[in-house]
């Protein structure tokens, strides 16, 4: 991520049961292998979690502050795009000279180029790529640093391959289905614009969450009911994107000075747009603070950042981290059961549509 400093930028998994005793020796088995061995195939493989040159993986490497932290390695020998085209021409000219002035067709130019490109490859650095997680094992979560579907596939296989556990990625979908035996299919769409029919009311699931989250915030103050782990207020803030269903432009971003009570936003909307990212800003005794930009279709957590810490050693500094991610993310997905249920109930449905299109309707008027 890495998760040891700085923003954080992952997914949520759910990991429906334990990991093996023998995990670590798993991973192990399947380390990433020497860099002298990478070609041009992609060279895939674990690594420990501390930086993508150790392929040794054990209690030492493996773990930080008692968690699981290691990275899926990606090494690929390439020559680069320019460098190839200067050889190949540099060949040609050769070839031409040595044949009197001859064209070089088709295929001796494949040739040259299959030539050039094995005597190159073996002098390339290789290119190395890392998809970084972190186990929570009390709490069955795995924390991915991978926000796009390839590499959340790439990497779902080989740790369910590695382990025999497969983590769930808690998008709107699967969290609903996963956590809280609900079917995401059947959770009607709220229509926010007091000038749009009911019927057109369009948007994903989570399009719909983020902007009715918007909406309570504004609504309560943000302040939550009191928890066991403290007392939390949120609000939703800038950059946001919202986006609609049909003809028009579909998509519109609010980035400079105050995006929530600007005119644009009321005009998004007023035409029956939603969000479909915004920055979610939590804070505990006005002490701790996180702040992270949510994906509303994926429940990606981009640019997280964490209250500061009071641990001053690696291994208890990253154990707090770990737990106020887990304190986000928790309170995230308690906000989003709080939604399906409201909006599934049939008996608060007709009142929660009536609140949120006065709530825009008032928006006018600021």
């Amino acid at each position: 991520m890495p998760l040891e400093h700085g923003t954080v930028t992952c997914r949520v998994c759910l990991l429906a049961k334990d990991l093996p005793k023998d995990a670590l020796e798993r991973f192990d088995r399947k380390a990433a292998g020497s860099l002298d061995s990478v070609k041009d195939e992609v060279q895939t493989g674990w690594v420990s979690g501390r930086h993508l040159l150790e392929n040794r993986i054990d209690e030492e490497t493996g773990k930080l502050g008692g968690h699981l932290n290691l990275c899926l390695r990606q090494a690929q020998r390439k020559v680069p795009a320019t460098l190839l085209r200067a050889e190949c021409r540099m060949r040609e000219l050769a070839f031409q000279k040595e044949s009197g002035g001859a064209l070089v067709n088709r295929k001796e130019r494949k040739r040259i180029k299959e030539e050039a490109t094995l005597e190159l490859l073996p002098k390339m650095p290789p290119q190395l790529t890392g998809i970084s997680f972190v186990v929570d094992a009390s709490a069955h979560r795995l924390y991915l640093a991978a926000s796009s579907e390839k590499h959340l596939e790439t990497f779902i296989g080989l740790f369910s391959d590695t382990t025999g556990v497969e983590p769930v990625p808690l998008g709107p979908e699967l969290a609903a289905r996963e956590l809280f035996q609900q079917n995401s299919d059947s959770v009607p769409t709220l229509n926010f614009s007091p000038d749009q029919p009911d019927g057109n009311a369009g948007g994903t699931v989570g399009q719909n969450f983020l902007t009715w989250l918007w909406f309570i915030q504004e609504e309560s103050g943000g302040v939550l009911p009191k928890t066991q782990i403290g007392e939390f207020s949120f609000m939703i803030d800038g950059p946001m994107t919202f986006v609609a269903d049909g003809p028009g432009a579909m998509e519109s971003s609010l980035r400079k000075g105050a995006p929530t009570i600007s005119a644009e936003a009321k005009a998004a909307l007023l035409v029956g747009k939603k969000l479909k990212r915004a920055k979610l800003v939590v804070a505990r005794a006005k002490t701790e603070v996180w702040s992270a930009t949510i994906d509303a279709d994926t429940f990606t957590l981009r640019g997280m950042k964490l209250p500061d810490g009071e641990a001053l050693e690696a291994n208890a500094s990253f154990e707090e981290r770990v737990m106020f991610l887990h304190i986000f993310q928790t309170l995230f997905y308690a906000l989003y059961e709080r939604f399906l249920k409201d909006v599934k109930d049939s008996s608060k449905f007709d009142e929660i549509q009536r609140r949120v299109k006065a709530w825009v309707k008032a928006r006018e008027s600021k």
